[in-house]
């Protein structure tokens, strides 16, 4: 019996776990653009809900393929303001940290 509870508690806490992981895409964006570029309170406020935007047309392009190509140029515009809110400074780092992800994928 204390098996099958054992199994039962494991099961539950590691879907749970599978759905937070899942979940928060712009957070977790917002969180690694903080990590890597040094992001001020201010720059964090304008970004959530432009990252938010930007997640919530990538989740809708992946459940409606007939979406994909607006939300592309809905993304992209959204990009643009992105590149607004960062420093010259910072624009270099994203600009280098997206070259090396470029890299590892060839």
């Amino acid at each position: 019996m204390k098996k099958l509870i054992f199994a039962v508690l494991l099961t539950a806490s590691l879907s749970g776990f599978a759905q937070d992981s899942k979940k928060g895409g712009a957070d977790k964006m917002l969180q690694k653009m903080t990590t890597e570029l040094s992001l001020t309170t201010d720059q964090q406020a304008l970004l959530k809900p432009i990252l938010e935007e930007q997640s919530a047309l990538r989740k809708d392009s992946k459940e409606n393929p007939d979406h994909a190509d607006t939300n592309k140029v809905k993304i992209k515009e959204l990009n643009k303001k992105v590149k607004e809110v960062l420093t010259p400074a910072q624009l270099e780092i994203q600009k280098a940290k997206a070259e090396e992800k470029k890299e590892g994928k060839e």
